[in-house]
């Protein structure tokens, strides 16, 4: 399945778990061209679910975090004597309005592409990565259930983020894990949800009745070449209509919304340290930014 980081995400570390973590593919919302059957706006009932603004919200906090912890690896290279030029922070109201789907298609438009590189964080020298990244062999780990990441304890970016997280950073790099993994979580759990198993064996019946045998939205994306013209493909339209059909998307996201608001309410710990530590984040980035 095609996943994709988080552009201009609060910290970096939170954009490897959410990568690391990620069960679905990424998608600008779009309108429905004309002849298309009507269905739920998929992006706005994404929006509302309660892990959008821990992971996917753009926001004016997270920009302000991005942005300080940006102008100080740029600071920290050149005091290296090196150019670093990543790539600008868009701003909230320019950020594209990507959702998670956790429930495969919601449209026939191809899935858009991640972020791209600038050319300064392509193709640099050992040294320029030693002073961005530092040694290889001093790096920071944490695990949750399912994943570990590493991520480096020396370099300039890792002073960008111990500006913002003091000695923190561990504990926010846990933190940011077992946020991504409960909203994995959270959708696991719909297989024993009543109202979700009714929905998927509704959309399941009208698949066949299109000739299309399968009980799994997300499997039958994931079954699909890369380059197939969703616009043209038989199997990908019916999939389509078919949700609007049965009107799964709107069910499915009501019951994942379920879900999930029960994960967050089991771990309250959990919400309150990345809440803590997001505004300490915060408040650093303001006394950056000036």
């Amino acid at each position: 399945m095609v996943t994709r980081k988080i552009a201009a995400l609060v910290a970096a570390a939170t954009a490897v778990v959410v990568a690391a973590c990620a069960a679905w593919v990424y998608s600008g919302r779009t309108d429905p061209s004309p002849g298309r059957p009507p269905q739920a706006d998929a992006g706005r009932l994404s929006a509302r679910l309660p892990f959008y603004p821990f992971l996917h919200a753009p926001s004016e906090r997270q920009w302000r975090i991005a942005t300080a912890e940006r102008r100080l690896a740029i600071t920290c290279m050149a005091a290296h004597g090196h150019r670093y030029a990543p790539a600008e922070i868009p701003g909230p109201g320019a950020a594209a309005a990507d959702h998670p789907l956790p429930f495969g298609l919601e449209s026939l438009t191809r899935a858009t592409p991640g972020p791209v590189p600038t050319a300064s964080e392509q193709r640099e020298s050992k040294a320029f990565l030693a002073a961005l990244y530092g040694p290889d062999d001093r790096r920071i780990s944490a695990e949750g259930k399912s994943i570990k990441v590493s991520w480096p304890a020396q370099g300039c970016q890792a002073e960008a983020e111990k500006r913002l997280l003091g000695t923190e950073r561990l504990r926010w790099l846990r933190t940011t894990i077992a946020i991504g993994e409960g909203e994995q979580q959270a959708r696991r759990n719909l297989a024993r949800d009543p109202a979700f198993r009714a929905a998927d064996a509704r959309w399941a019946r009208c698949m066949r009745a299109a000739g299309v045998a399968t009980d799994d939205p997300v499997d039958l994306l994931d079954s699909l070449p890369r380059t197939t013209d969703l616009a043209t493909s038989p199997v990908a339209g019916a999939d389509v209509r078919c949700k609007a059909g049965t009107d799964y998307l709107r069910t499915a996201y009501a019951r994942l919304a379920v879900a999930q608001r029960a994960w967050l309410d089991a771990h309250p710990d959990t919400v309150a340290t990345w809440q803590s530590l997001m505004r300490r984040q915060d408040e650093v980035a303001r006394e950056v930014l000036g």
